[in-house]
């Protein structure tokens, strides 16, 4: 499948199940059209944009939409879902040949490891960035836990996990037939969140007709990383690390299951269920560093969230900025040592100007 899924030795399957990124240097529909792999009338124009969005194209047959035509700077943005992850990868795949000595074609990567996938999102990061990277463990057979399990964990406190809250939503018809059971681990809006439900039911809720029904149990666990997470875990794909240890290895890193066997939980042996279910592999951290402040971007939080107040309170005083000249002195008597550093690079000989407000 082009490197889109791994099978592990310890019976699970993992895969990439979302990928969603934006570009501003291709300008066009047509233009990412033709960089995703697929022909022009693939892509049908539907009545209604979305997320800011004036336009939306949707492929016939997969769910892959294309958003154009926002605001200045937003540029085109794709959302591919996991159903079409495999297709999507077999058209880039044309996209993707070279010359060869006898004057023919052919494809300059091989399909047998992840290198049509890791191609992929090089030039992906060459034209935009991610905005949204799903990984997910399959566990066909729930041979490891369900979520009713997972919830005794929880429960019971014998947990370890960077996040700090979590939602257990169950889902039943008014006859208390189950439909839906998902446990989520952190908030919607942050970087990474987990969820981990019964696939079977969801599946099943989406049966057409009887021969779509899933019999075997099947549960899911589903990491969704969101902008500088979402890079950073694609980034360690591209470098060529092996799918199923970076999925295994964020999921370690975020939960942990344990056996209350220390005071301290985060000293606590792991369970030896979760053991085998991660493999016991390390812990992969998707650190982001902090962004280095700067002058300028001090100077956007002021018109952001400063000068709407400031303006109101001069024209109330009719015009007069003795709001701002009667209380200088004191306010750069009050600077932060990081602000007077962003000052003093900006302005070298700053402080002899003011030396009166230090004495």
């Amino acid at each position: 499948m082009f490197g889109n899924s791994e099978n592990l030795d310890n019976s699970l399957s993992v895969s990439i199940d979302w990928i969603a990124f934006t570009s501003t240097l291709i300008s066009t529909v047509p233009e990412m059209i033709s960089f995703l792999g697929y022909p022009d009338a693939s892509f049908l124009p539907l009545s209604r944009g979305a997320n800011g969005y004036k336009k939306m194209h949707r492929l016939d047959s997969f769910p892959i939409t294309i958003l154009s035509d926002g605001n200045e700077g937003m540029g085109i943005h794709v959302v591919i879902s996991g159903s079409a992850i495999p297709d999507l990868l077999a058209h880039f795949k044309d996209t993707i040949t070279c010359d060869t000595p006898f004057g023919s074609s052919a494809v300059c990567v091989s399909d047998l490891d992840n290198s049509i996938m890791i191609e992929f999102l090089q030039q992906v990061k060459l034209i935009g960035w991610l905005t949204r990277f799903d990984l997910a463990v399959d566990d066909y057979g729930a041979n490891y836990f369900t979520v009713g399990d997972l919830r005794g964990f929880l429960d019971r406190q014998d947990v370890v996990s960077k996040f700090r809250t979590y939602r257990d939503v169950y889902e039943s018809t008014f006859t208390n037939e189950s439909t839906g059971h998902t446990i989520y681990f952190g908030s919607r809006q942050s970087e990474v969140m987990l969820r981990v439900y019964d696939k079977q039911l969801q599946q099943n809720q989406k049966a057409a007709s009887p021969e779509d029904l899933v019999s075997e149990p099947w549960i899911r666990w589903e990491i969704e990383l969101k902008n500088d997470r979402a890079n950073i875990a694609a980034g360690f794909l591209i470098g060529r690390k092996e799918l199923g240890e970076i999925v295994m290895e964020v999921l370690n890193n975020y939960v942990r299951l344990i056996i209350p066997d220390d005071s301290n939980r985060s000293r606590c042996s792991s369970h030896p269920l979760w053991e085998k279910f991660v493999g016991m592999i390390g812990k992969l951290r998707l650190y982001v560093e902090a962004a280095q402040k700067t002058i300028e971007e001090k100077k956007r939080w002021l018109i952001r969230q400063c000068l709407p107040t400031i303006a109101g309170v001069i024209i109330a005083d009719g015009g007069s900025f003795d709001i701002i000249t009667r209380h200088f002195d004191d306010a750069v008597s009050r600077m932060s040592s990081s602000l007077r550093h962003l000052v003093t690079e900006k302005n070298p000989g700053w402080m002899s100007d003011y030396d009166a407000v230090y004495i």
